[in-house]
């Protein structure tokens, strides 16, 4: 079966912040970005020509567990990117970052379709989540995270699961 090509011009990249060696002005330019790259089955200058923001512009150092996150600074960025993207599909990493966007306690992988817009709230790609230690998710991540890049829809966004994940968004 052939794929439809993946439209860069259409998607949009939000992560962390830089890691402690990266560009502030160039993100997911190291390693994760050629994680993402990977997994989204395209190659690093297609990744690299989508568009991409990091929420924390600058790496902030680390706490006990993972990186230190300037909640604040990213929901103010997170409405930058709600009002200055024009793109259809944005690719959130990590729980942090989704929580910015609004979207919280929802899985990985997840889909949701609000503001004229998708987002994919897909896992942070550093080697400190665990989640990526089972070779299931990182099978189910790439089939996902293809399907959604390339405008499919992506299993869990059936309509019959839109309504449950509309009243988790709404707080009821």
């Amino acid at each position: 079966m052939k794929h439809k090509k993946i439209e860069t011009h259409k998607i949009g990249l939000v992560g962390q912040a830089p890691s402690r060696r990266g560009d502030p002005r160039k993100p997911l330019a190291g390693p994760n970005g050629q994680k993402i790259a990977r997994l989204a089955g395209m190659s690093y200058d297609e990744l690299i020509a989508c568009r991409r923001k990091h929420l924390n512009t600058h790496y902030s150092g680390k706490r006990c567990k993972g990186d230190a996150f300037d909640r604040a600074r990213g929901n103010v960025n997170a409405a930058d990117v709600l009002m200055d993207w024009r793109v259809e599909r944005i690719v959130l990493l990590g729980k942090n970052v989704a929580n910015c966007f609004g979207f919280r306690d929802l899985p990985f992988l997840a889909e949701i379709r609000i503001y004229g817009r998708r987002f994919l709230i897909f896992p942070h790609p550093s080697g400190i989540n665990r989640w990526w230690n089972e070779r299931r998710n990182e099978r189910r991540a790439r089939q996902l995270l293809q399907r959604f890049l390339r405008g499919e829809t992506v299993l869990g966004s059936h309509p019959k699961h839109r309504g449950k994940l509309a009243q988790r968004l709404r707080g009821s």
